[in-house]
C-alpha cells in the first residue's frame, strides 16, 4: 500500500528559523559611565586653572615684637614667586563622535528578519552602543589633543593616558605633546605611575608582578601631593584585576635549592558551599582603591587611579543625538554623535598602572 512519508517529501519545506537573535556582548563602559558630566565646553578649545603652594619651611628666627612688616619684601606673591611660577593654564579640544546607519527600501518593504521588528530601529540602538564604546575608547587612550586642519584632521581631545604622566624625554616632550601640553609642575609624579612599560610612563619598578608594595607606594605618593586619606575608583584592565586578587597569595621563594611553592591561606565556614577569590577593593594606609575592570583600555594590563571629583565629561549637546538625514531613494538613514572631551582637572592627585603584557 502507497504511503507519503516525511523523507519523500523534496521540496516545498518551510525552514525552521527561531524568532529570536542571541548577542552575548555585553561588555560594560565604566569609564563614561561614572566620570561626572559637566557643562558644555565654552569653545571648541576650552581651559581651566590649576594651582599650588609653596612648600612649608621651618621658621627659625620668628617675629620681632614691635616690627612693621615691609610691604617691599615680606608679602608672598602666590601666583609667581621670583622664578617659582604656582598657578598654570591647562586646557584640551573637544572632539567629535560619529555613527551612521541606513536601511534599504527592501529591506524595509520585502525582507522579514527573524528576530527584528524593526532593522532601522535595531541599527539605530547598535549604533549608539557602538558610539559610546568609541568614546571610552578614546577618552581612556593615550591621544594627544590636536586641532582641525580642514582637510584630513578634525579636533581630538586628550585621553586620560596621556594626562597621567606624560613621559618627558631630554627635550622636555613625549613625541608630538607639545601642543597644549601639561606644565612639568602639574606631571603626575613618577612615584604615582607604576609599572614596567617604559615607552609610556616613567617606571619606578622593574618587575610586571603587582606587588602589595607597589600599590602601597603608589597610594603614598599621591598621598603627598594631596595630603588626604580618600577613596579612588580605579578602571583596570582584567589581567591587572587578577595581579590584584593574587596579593592573597604568599610568596615563600622564588629560586635556591630549598624553593617552595606559592602558598595560600583563605579562612572559611565549613558549611559555606561558595568558594570566593576576588578583590575588589584595595585598602592602604593612604588611601582606599575600588577596581572596575574594562574590556576598553590600551591593554589588559593597564589601569588608572581616579578622583572621580577631579575628572569629568564635557558634553557639547545632547550625549547622543540622532539627527534624520536625506532619503534619497537609498532607504532611510540616521546620523547618530556627540560631541564631548574630557576635562582633568589636575593631574598631581591621580595614578597610573602601565605593566607590559
Amino acid at each position: 500500500m502507497a504511503s507519503l512519508t516525511e523523507r519523500n517529501i523534496v521540496s516545498g519545506k518551510r525552514e525552521a528559523l527561531a524568532d529570536l537573535i542571541s548577542l552575548v556582548d555585553a561588555k560594560d563602559t565604566p569609564l563614561t559611565s561614572m566620570i561626572p558630566k559637566a557643562a558644555k565646553p565654552g569653545n571648541t578649545w576650552f581651559r581651566w586653572q590649576v594651582d599650588s603652594l609653596p612648600s612649608a619651611v621651618v621658621n627659625t628666627t620668628g617675629v620681632v615684637d614691635g616690627t612693621d612688616v615691609n610691604v617691599a619684601t615680606d608679602p608672598v606673591n602666590f601666583v609667581k614667586d621670583g622664578a617659582t611660577q604656582y598657578r598654570y593654564e591647562l586646557s584640551n579640544h573637544i572632539q567629535e563622535f560619529r555613527k551612521t546607519v541606513r536601511v534599504s527600501p527592501l529591506t524595509i518593504d520585502i525582507a522579514v528578519t527573524a528576530g527584528v521588528k524593526d532593522e532601522l530601529a535595531n541599527n539605530i540602538s547598535k549604533g549608539m552602543t557602538m558610539l559610546k564604546r568609541d568614546m571610552e575608547r578614546t577618552f581612556a587612550s593615550a591621544n594627544l589633543p590636536k586641532t582641525d586642519n580642514g582637510s584630513s584632521q578634525g579636533y581630538v581631545s586628550r585621553g586620560l593616558d596621556s594626562w597621567i604622566r606624560p613621559v618627558k624625554t631630554t627635550g622636555g616632550v613625549v613625541g608630538n605633546d607639545n601642543y597644549l601640553d601639561v606644565p612639568t609642575a602639574f606631571l603626575t609624579p613618577s612615584g604615582s605611575c607604576v609599572g614596567n612599560a617604559t615607552a609610556t610612563v616613567e617606571s619606578t619598578t622593574a618587575s610586571s608582578t603587582l606587588t602589595e608594595l607597589t600599590v602601597q607606594d603608589m597610594l603614598t605618593s599621591i598621598y603627598q601631593q594631596t595630603g588626604q586619606f580618600r577613596s579612588y575608583d580605579a578602571i583596570v584592565g582584567p589581567q591587572l584585576k587578577r595581579q590584584f586578587t593574587n596579593l592573597l597569595y604568599t610568596n615563600r621563594s622564588t629560586g635556591g635549592a630549598e624553593s617552595q611553592a606559592q602558598i595560600r591561606t583563605i579562612n572559611r565556614d565549613a558549611a559555606d558551599a561558595s568558594y570566593i577569590s576576588s578583590v575588589d577593593i584595595f585598602e592602604g594606609d593612604f588611601g582606599q582603591i575600588r577596581l572596575h575592570p574594562s574590556l576598553f583600555l590600551k591593554n589588559n594590563f593597564c589601569g588608572y587611579v581616579i578622583p572621580m571629583d577631579l575628572i569629568e565629561i564635557r558634553y557639547g549637546g545632547s550625549v547622543a543625538g540622532i539627527k534624520e538625514l536625506t532619503d534619497n531613494g537609498g532607504g532611510p538613514a540616521r546620523l547618530i554623535n556627540a560631541i564631548a572631551s574630557l576635562c582633568v582637572k589636575n593631574p598631581l592627585a591621580f595614578g597610573k598602572f602601565d605593566y607590559a603584557s
